[in-house]
């Protein structure tokens, strides 16, 4: 099978891992959404056009989105449950966290055509997904907010209206101008 059509099939990969990640968080065992991240980039990166750049806009996005939810922890504006965390101390935000902005920045790659058709795009997607994200993990008893929910989530989307454009830029920089336009 071509490299493109395998690339395809990339989102779907991104969304088994976001899958694996939660429910593992949510069974004990947070380090199934590191796993599946490993097995989607084992699988994904020998077909990718751009094989040195998706792995350094993972690790950068991926280690910014774990200083930001550190932040976040830190400040009170949510608590992540203990039984979803495996190594890191209560302090930092869990595995399964890390797992998720990994998968996110590894994803970027493919989502980049989408979040680049306009400046408005990455803002709205920052704000409705990590109040999506944000809501459906209380839901899941993975976090808590000490402060009233609907400020905890006001206080997320924010930073996110801010962050994910910042990561999509990134992505250009790093990646080359919104490669939606490239011949195929």
């Amino acid at each position: 099978m071509p490299a493109e059509k395998i690339m395809k099939y990339s989102p779907l990969g991104f969304f088994m891992t976001a899958f694996a990640t939660y429910q593992g968080a949510r069974n004990g065992m947070p380090w199934l959404g590191l796993l599946f991240f490993a097995l989607n980039v084992a699988f994904f990166l020998p077909f990718s056009p751009l094989k040195k750049e998706r792995l350094y806009l993972a690790l950068a996005v991926g280690g910014a989105g774990f200083l930001i939810d550190s932040l976040l922890i830190l400040l009170g504006v949510y608590h992540a449950s203990e039984h979803g965390r495996w190594l890191l101390p209560h302090f930092f935000c869990p595995e399964w966290i890390l797992a998720l902005w990994l998968n996110y920045g590894f994803a970027l790659f493919v989502f980049k055509p989408f979040l680049s058709r306009d400046r408005l795009t990455p803002v709205v997607v920052g704000i409705v997904f990590s109040a999506i994200i944000y809501f459906n993990a209380s839901r899941m008893e993975l976090i808590t907010f000490p402060l009233p929910k609907l400020l905890s989530l006001a206080i997320i989307a924010m930073i996110f209206a801010v962050f994910i454009p910042t990561c999509n830029q990134l992505a250009n920089k790093i990646c080359g101008a919104p490669h939606a336009n490239r011949p195929k």
